[in-house]
């Protein structure tokens, strides 16, 4: 949510920035991780070794691991960071999967095959307390949801995720100075490899509870690439044991004419130290073109309910999601036939 967002840019390091206490919901990371001293600062190690396990019904069979039931390892990921003086660097390798609701299961295995082994890895420079420059395979700044398992509230990832990039190679320059936060990104935008994107991030912290925040991506349309749009604005809320982020997202494809408009709501509530309830609700409707994966003039809307559980390093999640369709040229199941879907997942791992 948006409030993870300030601390994201201030270069605490991905993974445990969006793990601290500020995503409340989420796995918390380690507070004493790994720490090596080095003759240029402290080098921190830290990880996550999840496995999950899942029924669905109308599972469609398209993708390595998509079935009516199975197991995976989710995270089996290592974490190398430098978060102090002029020069450091992040990065981060393993196994990992990115559930999705609406989405075919694709096991970790297969799922390596898009960003490789070392998912996220950057050099950074830091110039002042508030202004710094990234260099690498960087993630998204699209967006209310992170990549990983348990950087999230929920399990699975949504709709409104599923129609972002996740980490893309180029350059980002964050400047951050008391509520006002800003990033902005040139890069290859879904992983491309042609680097003609353009992406930035505004937030603002109004108050200790209240933060807004918007994003954008840019792609122009040139022979080589499909002119792409998306935006987002978020506002959180997070006062006491709550922590609620409504957001709006839009995207369009030039060359296709397609575009879509969607809804979203992130909530969570802490019950006790160790006990969490977390949830998401989504709506999306695709105008012409192809922008929702499930047609033209299609709508989608979702589900999501995740109590949690953590103790110290370990930590244990249950989930049931639940995504419907309107209108849709293809859907779930083997013939891609059926308007809807419902999903049952078990977490469970440590973050050490």
């Amino acid at each position: 949510m948006a409030n993870r967002l300030t601390t994201l840019l201030m270069g605490t390091g991905w993974l445990l920035a969006s793990m601290s206490t500020a995503s409340a919901g989420a796995i918390l990371a380690n507070p004493k991780p790994i720490t090596l001293a080095s003759g240029f600062g402290d080098i921190t190690v830290s990880g996550q070794l999840t496995g999950l396990a899942y029924a669905q019904s109308n599972a469609s069979h398209t993708q390595p691991g998509d079935a009516s039931a199975s197991l995976d390892l989710s995270n089996a990921l290592i974490t190398v960071q430098k978060s102090s003086g002029f020069l450091q660097f992040y990065a981060q390798a393993g196994l990992y999967s990115f559930p999705t609701v609406g989405q075919p299961y694709e096991n970790s295995s297969s799922q390596n095959s898009l960003l490789g082994p070392v998912p996220v890895a950057y050099a950074k420079l830091q110039f002042t307390d508030a202004l710094s420059l990234e260099a690498g395979k960087l993630p998204t700044l699209i967006g209310s949801e992170l990549g990983f398992t348990p950087q999230n509230i929920t399990i699975e990832r949504g709709l409104l995720w599923w129609q972002e990039p996740i980490v893309s190679r180029g350059l980002q320059l964050n400047y951050a100075s008391g509520p006002l936060s800003v990033s902005l990104s040139w890069n290859d935008g879904y992983y491309s490899n042609i680097f003609n994107s353009f992406s930035g991030l505004l937030s603002y912290a109004i108050d200790a509870s209240n933060t807004f925040a918007v994003d954008a991506s840019i792609t122009p349309d040139t022979r080589t690439s499909l002119g792409h749009q998306i935006y987002n604005a978020m506002y959180t809320y997070s006062h006491g044991k709550w922590n609620i982020g409504p957001y709006l997202q839009y995207e369009r494809y030039a060359r296709a004419s397609g575009s879509d408009v969607g809804l979203g709501l992130l909530a969570s509530y802490q019950l006790t130290q160790q006990w969490s309830l977390n949830g998401r609700a989504e709506y999306e409707t695709s105008g012409n073109g192809m922008a929702l994966s499930y047609g033209p003039r299609s709508k989608a809307w979702s589900l999501t309910f995740t109590p949690t559980w953590q103790q110290g390093i370990f930590f244990a999640r249950a989930e049931l999601s639940y995504v419907g369709l309107g209108h849709q040229s293809a859907g779930f199941g083997p013939a891609l036939t059926q308007a809807s879907q419902v999903r049952a997942l078990f977490e469970t791992g440590i973050v050490f």
